[in-house]
């Protein structure tokens, strides 16, 4: 069985005991990732991601982790079939720890510091 770990900054880390810990990053360069291999807009994306579909689901968290190894310099080899895998280990799409990952993308860090910005003339 699976476990996550939902981290600030989006981050979160998927432990499994086949593949170890599998870190990934929901953010801008994962999102940009995540249009241009499904060739969608901005706009076509924060549709189906707001009501997504399992393939839409499984290539954004690849794309996390994508960006993840990349930051980090480390050759990238997963695929949608490991993605699947993980996803079975947690309990499947609707098990409450699977829901949790998917909704970390959306969630707002409560840790991080908010800055106010202004309008200046």
């Amino acid at each position: 069985m699976a476990t996550i770990n939902l981290l600030p900054r989006k981050v979160f880390e998927i432990v499994t005991d086949k593949d170890g810990t599998i870190t990934g990053q929901f953010g801008t360069w994962a999102l940009k990732r995540f249009c241009d291999k499904q060739k969608y807009s901005l706009k076509e994306a924060s549709e189906k991601l707001g009501d997504p579909g399992l393939s839409e689901i499984v290539e954004y968290l690849l794309c996390a982790i994508e960006y993840s190894a990349r930051q980090e310099g480390k050759p990238f080899s997963y695929t949608d079939v490991h993605v699947c895998g993980w996803i079975d280990e947690l309990g499947g799409m609707s098990n409450e720890t699977f829901v949790k990952l998917f909704n970390h993308s959306a969630s707002e860090d409560k840790n991080e510091k908010k800055t106010e910005t202004q309008e200046v003339n």
